[in-house]
């Protein structure tokens, strides 16, 4: 009988050289484990902050996923989502024959992203403080 394919999330930003920019991930990252019930989603950066995707990869393959979904919170298909992270994730599963991986698509794919910028707009033309 085969095992049941266990995923585990990276949740992949660029990253930033001011620190407090990449702390902002963090909470994000609790509140999805929370909502999920999910411990298997790990916070990692591009570039420039910490952990990195390799580390993060080794971090979900030692809870035993065999199968690593990327949700980059990019926002077009440019050259990190579609050259930049695939690469680097081939290298850090190169001792791990048998993870696979598959990356979500850019932000601006989802219709929701254009409800956030209409909400925030709207309060910003009536006068509002903008909320965030």
């Amino acid at each position: 009988m085969a095992s049941k394919r266990k995923t585990g999330v990276l949740l992949v930003t660029h990253g930033s050289k001011l620190k407090e920019a990449n702390w902002s991930l963090f909470p994000i990252v609790r509140e999805l484990r929370r909502r999920l019930g999910n411990d298997c989603i790990a916070p990692c950066f591009m570039e420039l902050g910490r952990p990195d995707i390799p580390t993060a990869v080794q971090k979900l393959v030692r809870r035993g996923c065999s199968h690593i979904f990327v949700h980059a919170l990019f926002l077009v298909p440019g050259k990190h989502l579609q050259k930049d992270i695939p690469g680097i994730l081939r290298h850090a599963l190169e001792p791990h024959p048998g993870v696979t991986f598959e990356i979500g698509n850019a932000m601006f794919s989802d219709p929701g992203l254009t409800d956030l910028v209409e909400q925030r707009l709207s309060h910003l033309l009536a006068g509002d403080k903008v909320i965030g």
